[in-house]
């Protein structure tokens, strides 16, 4: 029996660790931690959280208008290092162009335009708004 339960922790051990290896490491401030509830692939960035404040969706004929506010104890350059770094990787193009205040970051894809502005809150926390709309 102690043959058997050595064998199995052996087996699970070498599963979790094949299994975790794969997986490129991320700087804790960096994991994304779910994703935005009205947008199924719209990352949410680890330490963000929805407020439900701000949260519209609209299907219009020429496409979605969406609006969701999140917020966190996390510093304005590690949202823009996220979105920035992950956003491509859905198919999102930075627009630079249109960058017009320095805490915004303004992105095209297909037929849409995303824009995410950053804003220092209450109590040390950063609010974050996402806006899609047709483009």
């Amino acid at each position: 029996m102690m043959i058997w339960v050595g064998r199995f922790i052996a087996v699970a051990l070498a599963i979790f660790l094949v299994g975790t290896s794969f997986a490129p490491p991320l700087h804790a401030e960096e994991k994304a931690s779910g994703y935005l509830d009205a947008v199924d692939d719209m990352p949410l960035m680890e330490g963000l959280h929805e407020t439900g404040e701000g949260g519209i969706v609209f299907d219009k004929p020429n496409g979605r208008i969406v609006r969701s506010i999140a917020e966190g104890r996390v510093s304005i350059d590690a949202v823009r290092r996220f979105y920035v770094d992950t956003l491509p990787q859905l198919g999102w193009k930075r627009a630079r162009k249109l960058e017009l205040i320095d805490d915004l970051l303004v992105f095209d894809r297909e037929t849409e335009r995303l824009e995410i502005e950053m804003t220092k809150a209450h109590d040390g926390m950063t609010e974050v708004r996402f806006s899609i709309e047709p483009n």
